[in-house]
């Protein structure tokens, strides 16, 4: 599996922490993750890739550029008109 920076990952057995994917390297055919966990990213450890698994990150997405209202739209055509 392959990991990229920033990933929120866990150990795939267990309720482990959840951890931040820091650094990722290929050795010897084998994925090795660098991530950090703990209040201030003070814990950090490699895992072999197999041993991890991605956790949802419950970020809200961006909500998209919503099309002006009609006040804006009259603001806009007064200072258009100025």
């Amino acid at each position: 599996m392959a990991f990229h920076v920033g990933d929120i990952v866990r150990l795939t057995y267990g309720n482990g922490a959840r951890m931040r994917v820091e650094k990722v390297a290929t050795s010897n055919g084998n994925e090795w993750v660098t991530c950090v966990w703990g209040e201030n990213n003070e814990c950090h450890n490699y895992f072999l890739g197999d041993t991890l698994q991605t956790v949802e990150s419950h970020v809200a997405p961006k909500q998209a550029h919503s099309p002006p209202g009609f006040w804006d739209s009259i603001a806009f055509w007064r200072r258009r008109r100025s």
